[in-house]
């Protein structure tokens, strides 16, 4: 066995060794270390469910049961899932701008957990509160323009001042309507109360690639189109766009778009997500994935969250990205490397079967959570950017979870939840996308 295979082997043990340390009957606390996050938070479950459910093991499945019952419990009047809840003192935390993805992968949670355990006395028991989840997304978009509002650092990146139309929190909202969708004919027979979005999940769709992928090299004809499309959604959006100026086209999607301005900067989360949930069509995560190899969004260990970092004096630095040291350019949410990113990196990579640069980057993913602080595997929850020495809480459970979802897409291909979602995917957003092919090939709109 080569020094290759024998690193991934051990790191796959050990990784699930890290999120075993994770379980309790609740849920997945987010960190294996008492003084780490002992919460069990509604995102990282989501997340951690990817890599939970792909082993098999029945402790890690039953553990994801508990996680949907624990969010379930504690959801508010409104339909909120919390932020996070500590199961040892019952506390609900009200920390940080805000948890809008917390709804959104506790929809998708019970999607994957449907998709594996096939339950559906357990889907229809938990159908109200996904129901009110969803209902709750669909009230944060205050303008009705069919994309979710956020508040500035109200989602995972809960120190950086992403706002308004958020590319990462939008693709999850596409995944969420279309497994909502998907939920909801499964429990058809039964006839449950079912909220329906205005704009559906081919309209969320629409409107990301509009929006949030700018490219002025096309066909001019369908430039003109699109803006003009833009403009019967929201004149908002068509004034952006002329107030643009400097910039005429991006290999990747915005990461932001608020009142007259944009993030311009890769959020690699979110465009790794827009390529694995299929609202990236192959054009777009040819694109996304080669600008991410080109400027070493993986480098020295996957991945950066964003590039280039934010540095003080520039219009999106904030004097509060100082807060504990955190968020100083190349660190933390500004451009330091996040393994269970690199997770999803891999498994982006294998989606646009680029499987040379996908093993690539799972030895690098092994390499880097073999690192430690204060000893070897410490799976540790970030990196600093330039350096890639290990920084935040060790034992973090999405850093684990994301190595066994990375490596489990890379030896049998297949991808839970995201390949689901993209077998889902409504005509309509592929008929577009196949217009859209052919305009780029020359042709005319159809």
């Amino acid at each position: 066995m080569s020094s290759t295979s024998q690193l991934i082997n051990e790191t796959r043990q050990r990784a699930h060794d890290v999120l075993g340390r994770c379980v309790s009957s609740h849920g997945f606390r987010a960190s294996g270390l008492a003084a780490g996050y002992p919460q069990i938070w509604a995102r990282d479950n989501g997340v951690v469910f990817l890599g939970a459910l792909a082993t098999g093991d029945a402790q890690m499945i039953a553990t994801a049961r508990a996680a949907l019952e624990t969010m379930a419990a504690h959801q508010s009047a409104r339909g909120l899932i919390q932020l996070n809840v500590n199961p040892d003192t019952g506390y609900v935390s009200t920390e940080n701008a805000g948890a809008t993805d917390s709804n959104l992968w506790y929809i998708l949670g019970h999607y994957l957990y449907f998709q594996t355990s096939h339950d559906l006395a357990f889907l229809q028991r938990h159908w109200p509160s996904i129901d009110r989840a969803l209902l709750w997304l669909e009230y944060q978009d205050m303008n009705e323009c069919g994309l979710i509002e956020v508040p500035e650092a109200g989602d995972w990146m809960d120190l950086l001042a992403v706002r308004y139309n958020t590319l990462y929190d939008n693709v999850l909202y596409y995944g969420a309507a279309l497994a909502h969708e998907q939920m909801a004919a499964a429990l058809a027979a039964a006839q449950p109360a079912t909220h329906r979005l205005v704009v559906d999940s081919t309209g969320i769709h629409e409107r990301l690639n509009l929006l949030m992928w700018i490219d002025r090299c096309w066909v001019a004809e369908h430039f003109a189109t699109q803006l003009e499309r833009l403009k019967s959604f929201r004149l908002e959006w068509y004034m952006l766009y002329h107030n643009i100026g400097t910039i005429s086209s991006r290999p990747y999607y915005l990461p932001w778009v608020a009142f007259r301005e944009y993030g311009d900067w890769c959020d690699s989360l979110g465009n790794l997500l827009a390529i694995l949930t299929g609202v990236a069509d192959w054009h777009r995560a040819e694109h996304i994935l080669r600008f991410m190899r080109q400027v070493g969004m993986h480098e020295p260990y996957p991945t950066k969250a964003i590039h280039p970092p934010i540095y003080p004096g520039e219009s999106n630095w904030r004097e509060y990205y100082r807060s504990r040291n955190l968020n100083l350019p190349h660190q933390y949410h500004n451009g330091g490397i996040w393994p269970m990113i690199g997770g999803f990196h891999v498994a982006a990579l294998v989606r646009h079967k680029w499987h040379s640069h996908a093993e690539e980057l799972l030895l690098r993913l092994a390499q880097a959570n073999q690192q430690g602080i204060t000893a070897d595997w410490e799976f540790n929850e970030w990196m600093h950017g330039n350096s890639g020495h290990p920084m935040g809480y060790a034992e973090q459970a999405w850093s684990a979870s994301m190595f066994l979802y990375a490596d489990s897409a890379l030896r049998t291909g297949a991808l839970p939840l995201f390949d689901d979602l993209l077998a889902a995917k409504p005509a309509a957003a592929i008929a577009n996308e196949v217009n859209d092919m052919i305009v780029r090939a020359g042709g005319g709109p159809v």
